[in-house]
């Protein structure tokens, strides 16, 4: 009859039952180390498990009588753990195979001795931890260059990444979003001559990036739909637009609704317009600004200016609506600084 015997995961043997009772006798084994028959599978201590084997053997065993076979079995155990005696072996670098289950026999416990990781196991655990740290990471750069592309954009370019390629988007088929001083933005010669012999005022804003788009007071070169139309190639960087008395229609806020990061938009005295043109007015989520004195107004506008997130101020002189109209703005927007006259 054969023991293994099991210590800090472990195992030695076989030994036979006579020389397991002699090193356990000898204190080279513990009371703490667990031990097994040989061809079973149930792990208990080493004390309880050699009670259990010794009566059935009905007799003492003979220390002298196997003194041969010990000293043998001892020379074994030092060339198992030459580093150290007394069955304190240098770990193997080899790991056991399976997770052991040892059942104590006092109490019923079940105590698991983990499987060490193999060598394979920790380099893939340290490649999924590169590539799970490599993702977040490039994570918070796109999110970084998505929301903010103008200033993102020129450092990722030092490291030779051009998102705009990567996405697919040529420079003809730029959609630009991010508002650029007047000597930043790029346009052709004739783009500018088409500009400027409209008769547009464009003007760059002071002490910040962005134009000022202005109407002439000439009744003759007041801006109209057409020349909205014309302002397409710079509409990423009109910031303010003043449309005072000018000729634009309903139509022109088709292209007024295209200008993303206008804030302040200018239309009093404007008679082409209505409530159905300003509806067009609910996805500009940068207006804070909009004059509407002497433009003549239906109830419905009061819904519109309603849903403009970013609106801050509006002015609605002489623009027709009646004070519950008003006051149902101001208590549904408390934020809105709100002019009527």
């Amino acid at each position: 009859m054969n023991l293994y015997v099991s210590r800090n995961g472990q195992t030695f043997g076989p030994y036979t039952f006579e020389q397991a009772k002699h090193f356990f006798d000898s204190n080279q084994l513990l009371s703490t180390d667990l031990a097994l028959v040989e061809g079973t599978e149930q792990w208990k201590l080493l004390p309880d498990l050699l009670s259990e084997i010794s009566p059935s053997r009905g007799t003492s065993v003979d220390h002298t009588d196997n003194l041969e076979d010990h000293t043998e079995s001892e020379k074994s155990l030092v060339e198992q753990k030459p580093e150290a005696k007394l069955l304190k072996k240098k770990q193997s670098n080899k790991p056991e195979t399976n997770v052991q289950k040892i059942r104590r026999t006092k109490g019923g416990t079940i105590i698991i001795a983990a499987q060490e990781k193999s060598f394979f196991a920790k380099i893939f655990s340290t490649i999924f931890v590169f590539v799970f740290l490599f993702l977040i990471a490039v994570g918070v750069i796109v999110g970084a260059y998505f929301a903010m592309p103008s200033k993102m954009g020129p450092i990722l370019s030092r490291f030779g990444i051009d998102f705009d390629e990567l996405s697919g988007v040529t420079a003809s088929q730029e959609v630009a979003t991010a508002t650029k001083s007047a000597d930043e933005i790029m346009l052709s010669e004739d783009a500018w001559n088409m500009l400027r012999s409209s008769g547009i005022r464009i003007l760059p804003i002071v002490g910040d990036k962005g134009l000022q788009v202005i109407s002439s007071v000439d009744p003759e070169l007041a801006m109209k739909d057409e020349d909205l139309e014309k302002l397409m190639i710079v509409a990423p960087h009109i910031i303010s637009l003043d449309l005072t008395d000018s000729k634009v229609t309903n139509a022109g806020f088709d292209f007024i609704a295209k200008m993303p990061n206008l804030k302040k938009l200018f239309l009093e005295g404007v008679e082409g317009i209505d409530s159905k043109g300003i509806s067009k007015l609910k996805e500009s989520a940068n207006l804070e600004y909009l004059n509407l004195i002497r433009v003549k107004l239906e109830s419905s506008v009061v819904d519109v200016l309603i849903s403009i997130e970013a609106l801050r101020e509006v002015y609605l002189f002489d623009s027709g609506l009646d004070e519950s109209e008003i006051n149902k703005l101001k208590s549904e927007r408390p934020k809105i600084f709100v002019n009527s006259g």
